[in-house]
């Protein structure tokens, strides 16, 4: 949210405003989410606050792996077992173990093995490139109000909900962010979302209207 304009003079970053759509009431079991009528109260630049607290809101921590190192090895059997294929194979092999099979179980459990074993050291290195990739974003800087009119540089993962920050020209956004205010007159600020939705065409954003302080 970069400062400038009339509107930064009138905002003040240290006071407590609440931004509701709707209802006036919060639904503590967030099932209404997104839906008609969803209210919610933001507290802008407090988030320590005990009232901000009970909210209870989701961190900024991007995690987009399948896998942990404790869960990789069950999960991982599990999705290649759910495979029809694998699990019709796994059954011939089982019944090779016994001595009504024309044919020997290492015939019918190696190949079985090989794919299985080969697609999930697969599976791991395509998540610890996720996991990689979910650092870098992570850790990437943002500039976050400490009050008076101060900026630190905080990491992404570190930012919660009510915190106000400061975006220049050619950054990326740390977060869903709501404008306060924009360097350009008027409050507007032109977004490019090509990360999410492909289109190259710029964005019209405006700033929402900041009661007088």
């Amino acid at each position: 949210m970069a400062g400038g304009g009339r509107r930064r003079r009138r905002l003040h970053l240290s006071r407590i405003y609440s931004y509701t759509c709707g209802k006036s009431s919060f639904q503590e079991d967030h099932s209404n989410i997104g839906g008609p009528g969803f209210s919610r109260v933001v507290y802008c630049n407090e988030p320590d606050s005990p009232a901000a607290e009970r909210r209870n809101y989701a961190g900024n921590y991007v995690r987009s792996t399948k896998y942990t190192v404790a869960s990789f090895f069950p999960k991982s059997l599990f999705e290649q077992f759910r495979r029809v294929a694998n699990f019709y194979f796994l059954v011939t092999g089982m019944l090779s173990l016994t001595d009504f099979s024309p044919y020997g179980a290492v015939s019918a459990l190696l190949p079985l093995a090989l794919v299985i074993t080969v697609t999930m050291v697969k599976d791991g290195i395509e998540d610890w490139h996720r996991k990689q990739q979910d650092i870098e974003v992570n850790n990437r800087k943002v500039k976050v109000h400490d009050g008076d009119g101060i900026f630190r540089r905080d990491e992404w993962r570190n930012l919660r909900v009510g915190d106000v920050v400061r975006v220049e020209k050619d950054e990326f956004f740390p977060a869903d962010l709501l404008l306060l205010s924009s360097s350009y007159e008027d409050s507007i600020c032109y977004v490019e979302t090509m990360n999410l939705d492909g289109e190259t065409n710029l964005k019209v954003k405006q700033g929402v209207e900041v009661p007088p302080g």
